[in-house]
């Protein structure tokens, strides 16, 4: 009788399962020790075995998330979840990503190759060892699946700008803060960097923390599920962050058709013929939706109109070296390693900021940007009958917005104007073309008054004072609307019914909101009133100089819906604004100050109910101080750690960071770790 052999690597991954390791000889040791918050902190000799531990921890923690991304990348969600996800999962067809990435991955630098190949061994080793975590979201992962997953997050910009220039309205939006402080302006003479993004809490934007201690680097940041790079972050010598806004890098072309023969379209003095194939999308509980995709020389068509059909020309639809840029940008050492690495251009069009142990910070307006002819006017649509509008090449990255050193001692970018980052920044919209600064000249917004305000106000900034100023919940220009309200007070007054409150109740509310400190602090009342006040006034297009008796009408109807559904005007901002996971909530200070503006601990979401619910801000912050030798950070997500229910580590950070208004140490420096661990682990990488 013959003996079947067992698969080594699911023997393998029994035993990692098991908490049992195999002998050192046979590979590469990882030890992985979470700390009190679930973090893991990764320990390795070389960056692939770290990749390997990654990878593990990553499918131990998020394994539905990274499935779940792999698929929006490949346009494979409506085969598990429905109609629903059949246009995103077309647009990821149309932009090509896994057709680019199964193609060019081998000229991806071995390097980068080892670290993808290995931290899918690492999910890989977790399956084997925990076989029944598999779903039916899951997907036969292959290493090409990282640059495609990183592509599909950045084409979000690139499309999302094609689609306002064909007029739709339903492009992603994001908002972000940044900043950075040189030593001079500093308590402890070492650079700090604010890396703020403010993304969806839920999705492929829910990016998961680590640290990695491998090959000589030291790494700390967020990375999205499903890749072993991180998005922003720090290692021991810089760090960088990005905040939506850039130069202009896609463009749409009208080609104009042959009514007879549709897929043929004039180009100078001939026609040429467009590429077509059929694109089938399973999905779940319905037939099949079988759509063509069709493309023109300058890119896929996005929109027929009769004889028009628009093609959206996108330099990034066949590039797959992000992840070597990413790679590249996370074990930079220095300044000039670092710039190289951002010199490649491929990053979506980003406020890039920076700053490292020799004291320097940098601002790069980054992107992909084509050299575009003159006489035409890109940010519409743009005749593609002709050779005449056809790019002639690549802007390089000397030829983009940046920013080193500045006087001022720090630089700011919170989705505002580059010439707005400091005061008495000499920097000349003039000296750039229009789609390279790609912005009004003044354009400044509440949040970047905000931030030069404060670390203006504090020449010698302190951690606590860094910190600070990252968790600022004050409603900018709420002392006008507070102006208002009392001139409101005064001539319409307050001795009668207004939207059926009593007047007694009126004048208890009036008296609470004109005694606020201005800020939205979860226990505040004021602060309940002055959101509520402003969403009302919104409604009803009024500003803070309109006419008083709309002005009280106005907060009338806001203390009337405060009575309706809570009982009371006196209520705890908290109470009303809240993050929740789960048939669970807390209360929360900062978000949204009425009327569409932010404060700089920003978060959003729809009413639902009676009270409003975050689900879109502040998601993996990071505070970075950049000593030489003793670098350290501070961090915080909404959530938690990890996507299991179960898991003390579900909404852990919710309930005791995110609802506190704090930020916690990350301990990124391995010693500062000893005392904080809550468990380790012992893996060998096969």
């Amino acid at each position: 009788m013959k003996m079947k052999l067992m698969n080594p690597r699911w023997f393998f991954g029994v035993l990692v399962g098991l908490g049992v390791t195999l002998g050192s000889g046979l590979a590469g040791e990882v030890t992985i020790k979470r700390d009190v918050w679930g973090v893991p902190h990764i320990f390795a000799a070389t960056l692939p075995d770290g990749a390997f531990g990654l990878g593990y921890v990553q499918a131990e923690d998020r394994l539905e998330q990274i499935y779940s991304n792999y698929r929006e990348a490949l346009g494979r969600t409506a085969e598990v979840t429905g109609p629903k996800a059949v246009e995103a999962d077309f647009e990821a067809r149309m932009a090509g990503h896994e057709a680019v990435c199964k193609k060019r991955y081998p000229e991806v630098p071995a390097e980068v190759r080892a670290l993808c190949e290995a931290f899918q061994d690492g999910v890989r080793a977790y399956l084997a060892g925990h076989p029944e975590k598999k779903t039916a979201n899951a997907l036969q992962i292959e290493p090409w699946m990282i640059p495609a997953l990183s592509r599909a997050l950045i084409f979000h910009w690139p499309m999302g700008a094609a689609k306002r220039e064909l007029g739709r309205r339903n492009e992603w939006h994001f908002f972000s803060n940044e900043w950075a402080v040189r030593p001079e302006r500093t308590a402890d003479g070492a650079a700090f960097l604010l890396i703020d993004p403010h993304v969806g809490l839920e999705g492929a934007f829910r990016f998961y923390e680590f640290r990695l201690h491998a090959g000589g680097h030291d790494i700390s940041g967020f990375a999205p599920a499903g890749t072993p790079l991180i998005g922003v972050g720090h290692n021991a010598f810089l760090g960088w962050a990005m905040t939506t806004g850039g130069p202009d890098t896609t463009d749409v072309y009208v080609e104009q058709t042959d009514p007879d023969q549709p897929r043929r379209y004039r180009y100078d003095d001939g026609w040429r013929e467009m590429t077509s194939e059929a694109v089938t999308i399973a999905v779940k509980g319905a037939a099949p939706v079988v759509r063509t995709l069709e493309r023109s020389h300058h890119g896929p068509i996005a929109l027929r109109e009769g004889k028009k059909a628009y093609a959206v020309a996108c330099p990034y639809l066949g590039e797959i070296e992000l992840v070597t840029q990413f790679y590249r940008m996370a074990t930079a050492r220095n300044l000039a390693e670092f710039d190289a690495a951002l010199a490649m251009n491929e990053l979506m069009e980003q406020n890039i900021m920076y700053a490292d142990v020799e004291g320097n910070i940098r601002y790069v307006r980054t992107g992909r940007v084509p050299v575009r002819p003159p006489g035409y006017d890109f940010a519409r649509p743009v005749p593609g009958d002709t050779g005449k509008t056809e790019w002639l090449g690549l802007h390089p990255m000397q030829d983009l917005v940046q920013v080193l050193n500045p006087p001022a001692g720090y630089m700011q970018n919170c989705n505002i104007g580059p010439d707005m980052m400091a005061r008495g920044l000499k920097l000349d919209p003039a000296r750039f073309p229009s789609y390279i600064f790609n912005s009004a000249p003044g354009a400044i917004n509440s949040r970047g008054r905000r931030a030069i305000e404060l670390i203006e106000a504090h020449p010698k900034l302190t951690v606590q004072e860094a910190q600070a100023i990252v968790l600022d919940t004050h409603a900018e220009r709420c002392e006008q609307w507070q102006a208002a309200l009392r001139k409101a007070a005064q001539e319409v007054g307050l001795d009668r019914r207004r939207a059926g409150v009593e007047p007694v109740v009126l004048r208890q509310a009036v008296a609470t909101l004109l005694a606020w400190n201005g800020f939205m602090e979860k226990d505040s009342a004021g602060a309940t009133l002055y959101r509520g006040w402003r969403v009302m006034a919104a409604e009803h297009k009024l500003k803070a100089d309109s006419s008083p008796r709309a002005l009280l009408d106005a907060f009338a109807e806001a203390v009337a819906w405060l009575v309706k559904n809570h009982g009371s005007a006196e209520v705890a901002y908290g109470q009303a604004n809240r993050i929740q996971r789960g048939d669970k909530s807390w209360p929360f200070s900062g978000a949204d100050s009425g009327g569409g503006a932010m404060t700089l601990r920003a978060m959003t979401g729809p009413l639902s109910g009676k009270v409003f619910y975050g689900h879109w801000g502040q998601n993996w912050t990071q505070l970075v101080q950049f000593k030489r030798g003793a670098v350290q950070s501070w961090s915080a997500t909404p959530y938690g750690e990890s996507d299991d229910p179960a898991s003390p580590h579900y909404t852990d950070q919710a309930e005791k960071i995110f609802s506190r208004d704090q930020l916690k140490p990350t301990w990124f420096q391995p010693s500062d770790l000893e005392g904080h661990i809550e468990s380790t682990k012992l893996l060998h990488r096969p």
